[in-house]
């Protein structure tokens, strides 16, 4: 099936002047929150990503991303995904557990040493083309991926997803996208009903 691509945004600093407006599905306060994050200066190693499902869908395995589009101010545009593994460490999830309720659950996920490497690479050669340009600003777009399968048939109705972001920063975990009903967040198309039952995904 299709990645779920729940896109959130914020004021950060990539490179000086590298902002992001908000986006509908993200609460005011992590748009705060987020405007803290110093892009350069943050730790790939230490960054964590967390996803809420439904008890009846899972994420596919090797197939969750932390998704980042760059857009400069000279037009120069580049989306790069980044393959995030999932944590086994009660402490990387438990300050979430207040977020669990009824029939959901959590998964945190962390970049592996060569991600983060890749990651790192990313920000020094974008910090390069900024400064060829002038130092002009841009727009990041920070955003978890994931394919997913589904444990069985799924009641009618709104089927939600939201996603989490942790940076030394921020210190703990903030909604990147809050609600997000994945049945209608692709305009004509149902993404739960496209996904594989679990046991039968590729």
């Amino acid at each position: 099936m299709d990645y779920l691509h729940v896109v959130g945004r914020a004021m950060t600093s990539l490179v000086a002047g590298l902002a992001l407006a908000g986006c509908g599905h993200m609460p005011v306060t992590s748009m705060v929150k987020l405007a803290r994050v110093d892009f350069v200066a943050t730790d790939p190693a230490g960054l964590r990503a967390a996803v809420k499902l439904p008890t009846a869908i899972r994420p596919l395995r090797d197939q969750v991303r932390l998704r980042l589009t760059v857009r400069l101010a000279s037009g120069t545009e580049d989306t790069q995904d980044f393959r995030l593994s999932e944590v086994s460490d009660p402490a990387d999830i438990s300050s979430l557990r207040h977020e669990i309720e009824g029939d959901t659950h959590l998964f945190a996920y962390r970049l592996d040493p060569a991600e983060a490497a890749r990651l790192a690479a990313l920000r020094d050669a974008l910090k390069k083309q900024q400064t060829a340009s002038g130092g002009r600003g841009g727009a990041l777009t920070i955003s978890i991926a994931t394919g997913a399968c589904r444990g069985g048939e799924l009641p009618a109705g709104t089927v939600l997803l939201t996603t989490y972001l942790r940076t030394a920063e921020t210190g703990d975990y903030v909604p990147l996208a809050r609600d997000v009903d994945m049945r209608s967040v692709v305009r004509g198309r149902d993404l739960v009903a496209e996904m594989p039952v679990c046991g039968q995904a590729g």
